[in-house]
């Protein structure tokens, strides 16, 4: 039976929605209404055949959409065509470098132009993207591919197979299959080939030795017993040896040759005589592998059969099991014996399926005692490794590898990573997919145990060049012919002989070809010469980053689609040009006006050097701006609303600067005044020490007695400056006098400075957090996830939220734990709640395959975790998708700091300096000039490669800085200083204080920084703010990730980082403050401030005569969940379907908190009247343990619970308001759990 995939597999589009409101998931189904085929096979050379599926996709929203899919191909298929539709004409597509065809694609969607593309996601999966999809209309999309046919040793025939997968009804299905040749006979289909097309006709012969098949059908419905495919036989072709030759005026001929390989019936040499059996499971427990439990019981039977069959030669068999998925569990031993297969298979029973898949892990396992088998349970796809893990795989691994997997044929596998393991392994093994898992005992039984086929080279005297397979391989026993294609150069011979090896048990046998060089045009279209290439894709994909060059040479020259390629589809020679894109040959008048106006101009953007040192300037022109006592008390003043106003560059900051030059120049910078109201404790640049009578400065990490001079200038300093304007200094006063200032400006140490940097948690306000929350212990925590996961699957902030859950540290804790949380620093979650919310995770890469927004919505929370190597390996992967995202580079480099491997991170910095990026990216080169500077300093080294007039330390009081993983989109930051004051790049991008946004609104361009050198004493707020989505897509929920600095760039800096989930347009949260000066100071002036606002609310409500008596209503210890009102005063709404929230009049109609507000609202006036009512009461702690609702399937019940006295079923209390079941059916009401 079909069943469906955990992973996006067939039509779907990318995430925008509505003006208001986004949705959560990689992706939402795209209708296919049209599907077309055409497949074609040349009986002269039988072995290959080409198939052309053309699919039409219906918009049926309302909006325009750019339009997005995903399918599987066979395993032996390429794709050599691509066609989009403009125009109502298919337009083929050109062969692009992969990462040039998206950026291009991206583009013309931004500038709303018809584009179009088809990529290699990984293994057999591939993605096209179409843009637009008008309202209401349809786009068609053709793709070509060519596949190989099996062998059919009963007919001795070739066996075809045509994947016709559609997953909802079909307007029309056309199906044309044609074969032709000079000596074929009729094709007959195989009876039972497709159980969702009935009636189709028989192949009709046309003469001239070609048959065809077509018929055409509507309102065709998908088969849900069986795979979707035709399958036809070309009976008494299957020849010893079958070759094809192919004439290319270039190379000279392409030729290949199937031969069928002789039938071993030896066992394996390290089969015979040996006393047990030692087998080694690898067993993938990932969430790609939750999809059906039907598949997992086919790979156990599979694996009894086996078992079976030894037991009767051996008294046990010992097992070791290794169960993996994010990460590993510890092995299990188990001595398997004729009556305790029940007792193993218990260890399958609950297993829980979840998390990422970590191939990379499998490179660790070094077992200490001889293994016969291992047998890896897998489809093949990691969705987190380390890139070089596949390198070092086979050196623990000494004994043949078999890979089972259950999985439809459909359904995604990485098939350059199984034949990695199993061709390219001198042990040997092979991969057993479901067919093969279905046969009987002795057939498989047969398949491992017998000896494989190894070939090893060829033997020619004639002229032959670039033969493929290149290198020995193991033969899979499964595989009935051997395939060899090689090249003939000119000038071509009048024949060719050459002889293949093969080794069986260490014994050679030769095999003779002769190729005759006689050609018939009518069967030369291209189809060797691309199964050449094809072949030499395959040896090059198990070693991909090594032939990276070698990869994208080919797929360019061949128009593969690869790894590192794509095919393209552009519109206009406008397109064509601009890009530097040859239009396709087919495109005959486009193709010609291309290569007429086509030109060698070198269309390179000159150096950026001089407009980054145009804005590091103004960045330390802000940096050397005097703040002064009169600036400080205007900024305390109300300020007449005026109507804000963006001044563009030079005049970015709003003043000048007088005697001002670079620090690096010689020259003194300008003097700062001292601060009116300083902050209790002053940054401390890196290295530099306070003394009581004598200072000296050094540098963090320690530096040498003898400091050395950045690029031979010594920075100077006035006595009365605060700024740090370098690494070194030439003369030991100097150092003393830098040391004294710092010293002059701190009034007291930081340890009489009581806290800092305070976050704020986040409630996503679900039901299913509620839930979760209401277990006692993190095994029931995880085990109620696992029954809400049921209907939560494809929603990435599911697991985002469920797994801050547990990462939350006081989610499991004791009255006690808590408390003494409390009164510490830094909480952390025991490690198995860091445990289970890892594996939680990481499910979020599991949902779409290589797709950066989930990878750097996974990669954010691991900065959050400080779980920086497993981060590390998220932003590579992450790069390696989006090299053209200066963000990918920061990223990367941050983290490498973290785990101190700043020689690398110094690289990635240079590297965003040094390249040109596209307009979208114009501020976070001088983001990074912050983060290289601070890491100089960290490194106390020289860099003479970076231009010296940006180097300068500029360490400041408070940074704040903000990026996330959805594109075109804006995020407001905001910060509102103790002034009231508020910063966010909108209203006012600067501060009279000093503070400013790097960002102006109304600009993507990300990250967003917010600088203030000199902080006064107070409390800033900071929130975010999601104002707009430009995407043309469905999804649109952000992750947003704020890191906090207090005393950036200095030895006694501070940092905090936080990720937050945006889930709707013009959506607020507040994230947290940034506390300056005596705390206990600022909340006695806050309590103030609490009690004068308490007066005035009194004194309003004397004077309003006209409000009501029951206005004045106090519902005693009863809070809004919206304002945090304690006791709520007025009308109180409390929430039926929610246990324990309720909301003032104020709150009660806003939207700015996260509870639903489809959820109805009881008004109750006078609480006093109802205390003893139950939707009064907190309904949380009424737990119906074991009940499941029948209508949402939630479980236990929480609340009050009814009982159908007619269907004996249960329901909640949602689902009985809602009405949800037969009204007329009698209900008992139970509030207790009984």
């Amino acid at each position: 039976m079909a069943t469906t995939t955990t992973r996006a597999i067939f039509p779907m589009i990318f995430g925008r929605r509505y003006a208001d409101k986004l949705t959560d998931g990689a992706s939402t189904p795209l209708k296919l209404v049209r599907l077309q085929i055409e497949q074609k096979v040349n009986g002269d050379f039988p072995f290959i055949h080409q198939i052309a599926t053309t699919m039409t996709f219906k918009n049926t929203h309302n909006i325009i959409l750019e339009g997005a899919f995903e399918f599987t191909l066979p395993e032996k298929a390429t794709i050599c065509g691509y066609g989009l539709d403009v125009d109502g004409v298919i337009v083929d597509g050109v062969v692009v470098e992969k990462q040039a065809a998206r950026i291009i694609f991206e583009k013309e969607v931004r500038k709303r132009i018809d584009p179009g593309f088809v990529e290699l996601v990984t293994g057999n999966v591939f993605r096209t993207r179409v843009y637009p999809i008008e309202p209401q209309k349809t786009r068609t999309v053709r793709v070509i591919y060519q596949d190989q046919s099996i062998a059919d040793n009963n007919t001795n025939g070739f066996l075809y197979q045509i994947p016709i997968q559609f997953q909802t009804q079909l307007e029309s299905l056309d199906v044309v299959l044609t074969c032709f040749g000079q000596a074929i006979t009729k094709p007959n289909f195989l009876i039972d080939s497709n159980q969702s097309i009935n009636n189709y006709p028989q192949f009709i012969d046309n003469g001239n030795g070609q048959y065809t098949a077509e018929w055409h059908l509507t309102n065709v419905e998908p088969s849900v017993n069986s795979e979707q495919k035709l399958s036809y036989i070309l009976s008494n072709c299957l020849k010893p040896v079958i070759s094809a030759i192919e004439k290319d005026s270039n190379v000279g001929a392409y030729f290949a040759v199937s031969c069928a390989l002789p039938i071993p019936n030896q066992q394996r040499i390290d089969q015979l005589d040996v006393l047990s059996k030692k087998i080694c499971i690898l067993w993938d427990a990932s969430l790609s592998r939750s999809n059906s439990k039907e598949n997992r019981i086919l790979e156990l039977n599979t694996l009894k059969k086996f078992f079976d069959i030894w037991l009767k030669r051996y008294n046990q068999i010992e097992i070791i099991l290794i169960i993996f998925r994010n990460d590993m569990d510890e092995k299990i031993l188990f001595q398997l014996q004729t009556n305790n297969w029940n007792k193993f298979l218990e260890i399958f029973q609950d297993l829980p399926y979840d998390g990422a898949t970590n191939l990379s892990q499998l490179s660790s396992i070094n077992l200490m005692q001889p293994i016969n088998y291992y047998f890896l349970f897998s489809d093949c796809i990691s969705t987190i490794n380390n890139n070089s893990f596949i390198e070092n795989l086979y050196s623990n691994f000494k004994a043949p590898i078999w890979i089972f997997n259950g999985n439809y044929l459909h359904e995604p596998y990485d098939i350059d990573f199984i034949r990695y393991l199993t061709q390219y392994n001198e042990y040997g093994g092979g991969y057993l997919n479901r067919e093969k898992l279905e046969l009987n005992s002795n057939d498989l039984i047969n398949i491992i145990e017998t000896i494989q086929i190894k070939y090893m080279k060829i033997h020619s005297s004639s002229s032959v060049k670039q033969i493929y397979p290149s290198n020995s391989i193991t033969i899979p026993l499964n595989l009935d012919r051997f395939l060899l294609v090689g090249q003939i150069p000119i000038p071509l011979p009048n024949s060719i002989q050459f002889e293949i090896e093969f080794s069986m048990n260490n014994q050679i046998s030769r095999l003779s070809i002769s190729l005759d060089m006689s050609f018939n045009e009518r069967n030369s279209f291209g189809l060797i010469r691309r199964l050449w290439a094809q072949q030499k894709l395959n040896e090059l994909n198990a070693f991909k980053d090594k032939y990276k060059s070698d990869i994208l040479s080919l797929g360019l020259e061949y128009s593969l689609v690869s790894q590192f390629t794509s095919l393209l589809v552009l519109e206009t020679l406008q397109q064509h040009l601009q890009y530097h894109v040859c239009p396709a040959k087919s495109r005959t008048l486009l193709y010609n006006q291309y290569m007429q106006y086509q030109t060698i101009e070198n269309n390179k953007k000159p150096n950026n050097i001089s407009e980054l040192i145009q804005k590091w300037n103004q960045t330390c022109q802000w940096y050397d701006h005097v703040i002064t006592d009169i600036d400080r008390h205007r900024a305390y003043l109300p300020k007449v609303p005026q109507p804000s106003s963006f001044p563009s560059p030079p005049s970015l900051f709003g003043f000048t600067t007088i005697g001002h030059t670079s620090a690096f120049g010689g020259v003194p910078t300008i003097p700062t005044a001292a601060f009116g109201s300083a902050p209790t404790a002053t940054p401390i640049p890196f290295g530099t020490t306070s003394m009581t009578n004598q200072t000296t400065t050094q540098y963090f990490p320690p530096s040498s007695t003898t400091t050395p001079v950045f690029g031979g200038i010594a920075p100077t300093s006035s006595s009365n400056s605060s700024s740090f304007t370098g690494f070194s200094f030439s003369t030991p006063s100097t150092q003393a006098n830098t040391a004294i200032n710092v010293s002059n400006e701190s009034s007291l140490s930081k340890t009489e400075e009581t806290s800092t940097i305070v976050l704020n948690e986040h409630n996503p306000q679900s039901s299913y957090i509620t839930r979760i929350s209401s277990s006692h212990n993190r095994t029931s925590a995880y085990l109620i996830y696992l029954n809400e996961r049921i209907l939560n699957r494809q929603s990435p902030s599911f697991y985002f939220d469920v797994a801050s859950y547990f990462f939350s540290p006081a989610a499991f804790s004791s009255i006690l734990d808590k408390f003494n949380q409390q009164q510490e620093n830094i909480q952390i979650a025991d490690k198995k709640s860091i445990e289970y919310g890892l594996r939680i995770l990481t499910n979020i890469l599991e949902l779409e395959l290589e797709a950066p927004q989930l990878y750097r919505t996974v990669a954010y929370k691991l900065m959050e975790l400080k779980q920086w190597n497993l981060a590390l390996s998220v932003f590579q992967k992450i790069y390696s998708l989006r090299s053209d995202e200066p963000q990918s580079l920061r990223d990367l480099a941050i983290v490498l700091i973290e785990l101190g491997q700043y020689d690398q991170a110094l690289q990635y910095f240079k590297q965003i300096l040094n390249e040109i990026w596209d307009a979208r990216f114009t501020t976070i080169q001088t983001i990074v000039l912050l983060d290289l500077n601070r890491l100089l300093v960290l490194m106390n080294k020289n860099v003479p490669e970076i231009d010296s007039r940006l180097i300068r330390h500029l360490p400041v009081d408070i940074r704040i800085v903000i990026q996330w993983d959805t594109a075109d989109t804006l995020i407001k930051l905001s910060i509102k200083e103790p002034t009231g004051q508020i910063c966010d790049g909108y209203s006012s991008y600067r501060t009279d204080i000093g503070g400013y946004i790097t960002n102006l609104g109304f600009q993507s361009d990300q990250p967003i920084e917010y600088l203030l050198r000199k902080a006064v004493n107070g409390i800033y707020s900071i929130s975010l703010t999601y104002m707009t989505n430009a995407q043309h897509t469905l999804t649109g929920v952000t992750t947003v990730l704020v890191y906090i600095y207090k005393y950036f760039g200095s030895i006694n800096e501070e940092k905090q980082i936080q990720t937050v989930r945006l889930t709707n347009l013009n959506q607020t949260i507040d994230i947290g403050h940034i506390e300056f000066g005596d705390s206990n100071l600022e909340k006695l002036k806050d309590e103030l401030q609490k009690s004068k606002d308490e007066c005035h609310r009194l004194q309003n409500q004397l004077i309003n005569s006209k409000q009501s008596i029951q206005s004045n209503m106090q519902h005693i210890n009863i809070t809004c969940d919206g304002c945090s009102m304690s006791p709520i005063v007025g009308d109180r709404y409390k929430c039926i379907f929610c246990p324990n929230v309720d909301f003032c009049q104020n709150c009660q109609s806003s939207t700015n908190h996260q509870h639903d507000l489809k959820h109805p609202l009881i008004c109750i006036r006078d609480s006093s009247l109802y205390a003893s009512s139950i939707y009064l009461q907190n309904i949380s702690e009424l737990i119906h343990l074991n009940i499941r609702c029948a209508s949402c399937f939630v479980s236990p019940i929480v609340g009050v619970r009814y009982q159908c006295m007619t269907c004996k079923i249960n329901l909640c209390e949602k689902c009985e308001f809602l009405g949800l079941h037969d009204i007329l059916h009698e209900r008992l009401k139970i509030i207790r759990p009984q």
